[in-house]
This record gives C-alpha cells, sequence and structure tokens, in this order.
C-alpha cells in the first residue's frame, strides 16, 4: 500500500481480500485501518516530541515548514 493510497485510511480495495472469506476480510481490513490510525497518531506524537527540543518562537514556524502544519 503507497502512501497515496491513505487519503481516508486505508485504500477502498484491497485485491488479496477478494479471496478471504468476508468475515476474515473485515477482521483483516479492521486491523489494517487501526494500524494506520495507530501509525498516524505515532508519527504525530514523534514530531511533537522532536519540535519540543526547539525553543518555544521556532517551534510552530518549523513544523509549518517541515510537515505542512501536520
Amino acid at each position: 500500500m503507497s502512501r497515496s493510497d491513505r487519503e481516508g485510511g486505508v485504500p477502498a480495495t484491497l485485491p488479496s481480500l477478494q479471496s478471504l472469506p468476508a468475515d476474515e476480510a473485515r477482521d483483516l481490513f479492521e486491523l489494517m485501518r487501526a494500524a494506520v490510525t495507530f501509525e498516524a497518531k505515532a508519527l504525530d506524537k514523534s514530531i511533537d516530541s522532536m519540535l519540543g527540543a526547539l525553543p518555544r518562537p521556532f517551534r510552530a514556524v518549523t513544523k509549518k515548514i517541515m510537515f505542512g502544519g501536520r
């Protein structure tokens, strides 16, 4: 799954899910959605932690320049 596929979380279609029974496909899809959400939260926490080492006047500007205000 490429990063560009993640506008709303996980891609709308996953070919590998088509060969699984419906309940297993749903479980796998939910696990993938949870993993994407966890990854985004962990990345945000990591960014905030890294920027916390900067002097206060530079934090917001640096975050906006480096991460687009993420």
